[in-house]
């Protein structure tokens, strides 16, 4: 395995441990937009990591639930800690605990119809394809088919590796994808590795199945969570951008 293939892995398993740490955290949100440079879109923000926001700055987050949030500076604090226990759950009461600290805030979106389209479009059903030569996460939905693409296999076989078990796939002469093999299962959490000849791991692929029931603004959040970015990336751009032109009407 090379210095390059490890050192993705271990950002895999981090970004795996974080979502199952915590599965069901409402709290955890992923960061849309921010005046602050520090503060990268798509960033997760936990409900345990200190938010910074300093006089006239601001900072959108998406939940999970696909509530959206926007508040603005001065702040700093934990999530987590700015709700009093006996305060209502989710975003509504989030921001109820928020403006009781004096904080501007406020919760936009899910009750106005701000949404991505690419979102929608990759929740009814999209190919998934997956790079047989870098290791990433991906998130499956129920209706999504699965490939395994590269540009660089020169025909012959594919081996995939889950545990103790190893599969051989056929790759035709000049194919850019092969579609992923029916009779191989894929469940939430699986991790399957790809190996040469000698059985050294060449890249790794972890998936991670999504509730269909979803929001599409949910949909983006649960993927980001999740640690698959290249999917979710270009939604969460047209979020934002689609947040900030409303903002300016």
């Amino acid at each position: 395995m090379t210095k390059a293939t490890r050192s993705m892995l271990s950002l895999l398993l981090c970004a795996t441990a974080l979502v199952a740490a915590t599965p069901g955290e409402a709290e955890d949100a992923v960061l849309v937009s921010s005046t602050v440079e520090r503060y990268v879109p798509g960033s997760v923000i936990s409900d345990s990591q200190t938010l910074a926001l300093p006089t006239g700055a601001s900072a959108t987050l998406l939940f999970r639930s696909g509530d959206i949030v926007r508040l603005k500076g001065p702040f700093e604090g934990r999530l987590d800690a700015v709700r009093p226990e006996a305060a209502p759950s989710g975003a509504e009461g989030l921001v109820q605990a928020l403006r009781g600290q004096g904080v501007e805030a406020s919760v936009i979106g899910a009750t106005r119809g701000f949404t991505a389209p690419s979102a929608r479009t990759a929740m009814a059903g999209a190919p998934v394809n997956v790079d047989v030569r870098s290791s990433a996460i991906y998130c499956v939905g129920p209706t999504d088919t699965l490939w395994l693409r590269s540009s660089s296999v020169a025909g012959g076989v594919i081996r995939l590796r889950r545990g103790k078990s190893l599969r051989e796939v056929a790759w035709p002469e000049g194919a850019g994808r092969v579609e992923w093999p029916s009779d191989i299962m894929v469940e939430d959490g699986d991790r399957f590795e790809v190996v040469d000849n000698k059985g050294a791991a060449v890249a790794t692929m972890i998936f991670h199945r999504l509730d269909p029931s979803s929001s599409a603004n949910a949909w983006i959040a649960a993927s980001l969570l999740s640690g698959c970015r290249s999917q979710a990336e270009p939604a969460l751009r047209e979020l934002a951008r689609e947040l900030e032109k409303s903002a300016g009407n």
